[in-house]
């Protein structure tokens, strides 16, 4: 099982994911997901259990390219965090529309196995450490 450099999995996530935010192309997101990816959303009963149902979401849930006044992303280990905040993102039942949106995403083999979302910046870092 080939390991990453590190620093190559936050290159990779965070090029994909804001190709995906900005131009609503979520081709390079899609090469990067394990065919098994999991994505456990805010609630237990948000959850993805497999790269179609990922994209599914994203594609159903696609607003258009979103402006982003902030970003910031660190990779732990096989983690990396990213938050971003913008005036795009709209209320939804877990987060008002000024709140950032976390997630963190979880590699092995250079491959996402695992996203998970989280209510805040602060949440979503300590995940990655640990």
């Amino acid at each position: 099982m080939p390991v990453s450099e590190a620093g190559e999995n936050l290159s990779v996530i965070v090029s994909a994911w804001l190709a995906m935010l900005q131009s609503g192309d979520s081709g390079e997101l899609a090469s990067i997901l394990d065919p098994l990816v999991v994505w456990q959303g805010i609630l237990p009963e948000q959850i993805c259990r497999n790269r179609d149902e990922v994209l599914g979401v994203l594609i159903r849930n696609r607003l258009g390219p979103l402006r982003l006044t902030r970003i910031e992303a660190e990779e732990i280990g096989n983690r990396v965090a990213v938050s971003v905040l913008g005036p795009d993102f709209p209320d939804s039942d877990e987060q008002m529309a000024g709140e950032p949106r976390s997630l963190v995403f979880t590699f092995r083999a250079g491959f996402v196995v695992r996203i998970d979302s989280l209510l805040s910046r602060d949440a979503a870092f300590a995940l990655a450490a640990h």
